[in-house]
Parts: structure tokens; sequence; C-alpha cells
């Protein structure tokens, strides 16, 4: 009886594992505008290209840069339908970029930040909400 019940319960965990659904597929480039915002209410519209691979199993990927070729590799961590992206624009003091995103209805939504490491060449961070749709 014990062990009956032992085979059931081994069979319902390897059962629920394997169905969970797999995480979905966010290779490719996305491109978008972050409607930035910093400390003084300064408003900005910035262009953003990001072009996510999968390379020994892990994501990665490159920034986009402004004339179309491909800049700082990504550091991205993903989590079902959510990604974190990070790159770190190493100059006057350093840079970190971070794009939160998550997949809903084929975008990705969230934020997109810019911190500065070096107050006395940069005072004001920025911070915003971020569309990105897939390139085909």
């Amino acid at each position: 009886m014990l062990a009956t019940r032992m085979f059931v319960l081994s069979l319902l965990l390897i059962i629920r594992i394997t169905a969970q659904p797999p995480e979905p597929d966010l290779t490719g480039r996305w491109s978008g505008v972050a409607e930035t915002t910093d400390e003084v209410g300064t408003k900005r519209q910035e262009k953003q290209i990001l072009e996510i691979r999968r390379e020994a199993g892990k994501l990665t990927g490159n920034r986009i840069d402004k004339a179309g070729k491909s800049g700082l590799k990504l550091d991205v961590q993903q989590a079902g339908a959510k990604i974190n992206v990070y790159v770190y624009l190493d100059f006057e003091g350093g840079e970190p970029l971070r794009w939160k995103l998550e997949l809903q209805d084929g975008n990705l939504t969230g934020t997109f930040s810019a911190q500065h490491h070096n107050p006395a060449k940069w005072i004001y961070d920025r911070v915003g909400s971020l569309t990105m749709t897939k390139d085909k």
C-alpha cells in the first residue's frame, strides 16, 4: 500500500514538473522608445534597440547603436515571461543601463533606467516606461 502511494506521488510530481510551460522565446531584435523623465522633470524620448540571442543555452545579446551596428554586450536574465537586461557604459564615471521588461501580448513592456556613478559629471538619472516590439 505504501509503495503504491509513493509511486502515485512520484508520478504526480513528474507530471507537474514536465507540465510546466516552457519559457517564452525572447530572442530576436526588439525596438521601442523609452519615455524617460529625470529628477528635475525633463522628459526625453530615447530610442532603444536590443538584439537578444541564445548562446550555449543562455540568453545574451547586444545593444544596437544609432547607426544600426551591434554595440555593447548585454547581460540578460530571464524568469518566465520577465527579463532584466543590463549593460554598463564605461565612460566619464560610468553609467549602468537597465531594461526591466515582461512579455505581454507579443510586446516587451516595462521600464528603462540609466543611473550615473559620477555626479560631478552627470547630475540627473532617468527612468521611464518602454514598450518594445519584435522586428520581423
